[in-house]
């Protein structure tokens, strides 16, 4: 699971590639929702995981945020978004093969942030 403190840190990789565009884009996008669910829960978000599905007209962008209540309960917070399958470089869109079917990028993405 990545941690919501490496996303949070992260530098936008610089470059003009559809693949650095696209992590770019996640990245950014990923700060922006884990600010929002902690704004929501009230409590830090401790991890997040990352996936896409196919579908119609595109890609839909999962994350999942997991923080825990002031029980010790955990939480599992989903944010989605569709984008253009034009915007999702073609050695991540081939991860999603069927129609609806949801794979985990967590790991693709931990690796550019390393």
């Amino acid at each position: 699971m990545i941690l919501s403190a490496l996303i949070m840190g992260a530098t936008l990789v610089v470059g003009g590639s559809l693949i650095v565009a696209y992590w770019n884009n996640i990245i950014d996008w990923l700060k922006r929702a884990i600010t929002k669910v902690q704004s929501l829960v009230n409590h830090v978000v401790y991890g997040t995981k990352v996936f896409i599905q196919k579908i119609n007209e595109g890609i839909k962008e999962i994350s999942k945020h997991y923080s825990q209540d002031e029980y010790g309960r955990w939480k599992e917070t989903v944010v989605t978004r569709e984008i253009p399958a034009s915007e999702v470089p073609e050695e991540i869109r081939k991860k999603a093969k069927y129609m609806n079917e949801i794979v985990d990028i967590t790991d693709e993405l931990e690796l550019q942030l390393s």
